[in-house]
């Protein structure tokens, strides 16, 4: 029986791609700088500086720079700018009614992690938060999903993560955790990893959990 359920964040709590992609965009018009958006968009779940490597060839663009101006503009603009999906705070409600433990295991830094879970006031639904900090990778390698495990002090099978891109799969699957899929995105429709179970809706996570 599951114990744990692991949550990603963007694009599977908080409706937050279009924004991302609009940040990027954003920073490459302050600096002067084109960016492909749908790169961005492919790259989404990965952390920062695997979406950079992706999106521009060495040596164009000064990356520490791109960082800064993005980061600012993050700042001032994601409150207004992204949402939690509509399906996302009754089934949090049912899982702990249930008495899971809930996480957020994500390739985001946790300091942002955390900023978004107090500001949608979700932070009461989650015992566990893991993000890439220092010496912890973020996916496809398993290491925010692991420090996830090992906190909540349960095995690797008594836990599931749920997630909208493959590769959050393949980090739960390097993980040794069940991988649940929701289909919010096309990225979602890749085969290169199977989930244990395919849900249009976070809400038909009652039906299975």
């Amino acid at each position: 029986m599951k114990k744990l359920v692991l949550f990603d964040l963007d694009g599977t709590l908080v409706d937050s791609e279009d924004f991302i992609v609009w940040s990027f965009l954003e920073a490459g018009r302050r600096l002067g700088v084109e960016v492909d958006p749908e790169r961005v968009r492919r790259m989404i779940g990965y952390p920062l500086d695997s979406v950079l490597e992706e999106v521009f060839e060495p040596g164009s663009v000064d990356l520490e720079e791109f960082k800064r101006v993005r980061k600012r503009i993050v700042e001032e603009n994601w409150r207004s700018m992204v949402r939690i999906f509509p399906d996302v705070l009754e089934v949090l409600e049912y899982l702990k009614g249930k008495g899971y433990i809930l996480g957020v295991a994500s390739s985001s830094v946790t300091l942002r992690i955390n900023a978004f879970l107090e500001f949608f006031r979700l932070k009461e639904f989650f015992q566990v938060v893991s993000g890439v900090e220092e010496g912890v990778r973020g996916k496809p390698e398993p290491d925010v999903i692991l420090r996830a495990v090992a906190w909540a002090r349960v095995p690797p099978r008594d836990a599931v993560y749920v997630g909208d891109r493959v590769v959050d799969c393949i980090a739960s699957r390097r993980a040794g955790v069940d991988f649940i899929l929701v289909e919010r995105s096309t990225d979602s429709s890749n085969t290169e990893c199977k989930p244990v179970l395919t849900v249009k809706s976070l809400k038909e996570l009652t039906r299975f959990l």
